[in-house]
């Protein structure tokens, strides 16, 4: 299946295509469309009320003008955030969302992804190395369903203290990853938050509470600001 996409010409895996995908309408020009992807702390399990991080970063970024459109095949949030498009899945690994990922992006059509996988493939066993090399590939499929795309790939915020030296490896592996796709001409950052919160400020040992989710919603909200401040034509350059 051979797919035209921002004017060139992409191959996706049959896994990848989006038959089952609801498309969604097309924004209005001028807008920033971002897409939420990850597991359950993308969907918001552990603030509810904030629907995770997404909440205040709608907030903080729409207050700033930034014309905002959350996109992904899934919707769901509280009454106070506008746009609750998402596309999160609780309890995935990024294994499981690798065969989807393209499919979903082709669909969206995303300015800005915010990729956080990967926790919960360690808490099942998963080594460091395997993880990065799902998280690699999950940005091959990003890349050839929307090659301009930007994404900001988030590590493993949650403490794991189970899993301290993988989570660890990880977060030395993961820089690396988004070097190589930078490298490929790929407009990629990597973001650490392994020393945002303590395990303290966890709403159940695990997940982010409400204010942990504000804190990683500044952190998504300053990286998609520093990219907006650059010039178009040095946006692909992301470091």
């Amino acid at each position: 299946m051979v797919l035209a996409v921002a004017g060139t010409v992409s191959v996706l895996p049959a896994a990848d295509r989006p038959e089952e995908i609801d498309v969604p309408a097309a924004s209005a020009p001028g807008t920033l469309k971002v897409m939420p992807l990850g597991a359950s702390s993308t969907v918001g399990v552990g603030s509810t009320a904030t629907a995770g991080y997404r909440l205040p970063l709608w907030e903080r970024l729409t207050a700033r003008g930034v014309r905002l459109d959350f996109v992904g095949s899934r919707n769901g949030g509280p009454d106070a955030l506008p746009d609750g498009d998402h596309e999160g899945r609780s309890g995935w690994t990024a294994a499981r969302m690798l065969p989807m990922t393209g499919g979903w992006v082709l669909a969206a059509e995303p300015d800005v992804v915010l990729l956080h996988a990967g926790t919960n493939d360690l808490l099942n066993g998963v080594s460091a190395r395997d993880t990065a090399t799902t998280l690699d590939r999950m940005l091959d499929r990003i890349f050839a369903a929307a090659p301009r795309t930007h994404v900001i790939m988030a590590g493993v915020w949650a403490p794991l203290t189970k899993q301290r030296a993988q989570r660890a490896e990880l977060g030395r592996r993961l820089p690396g990853v988004a070097a190589k796709h930078r490298a490929a001409g790929h407009s990629v950052e990597y973001l650490d938050v392994s020393g945002l919160f303590p395990a303290t400020r966890t709403a159940d040992g695990l997940h982010a509470g409400q204010a942990a989710y504000r804190e990683i919603s500044e952190a998504w909200a300053e990286r998609i600001e520093a990219w907006l401040e650059r010039p178009p034509d040095r946006r692909r350059a992301a470091g």
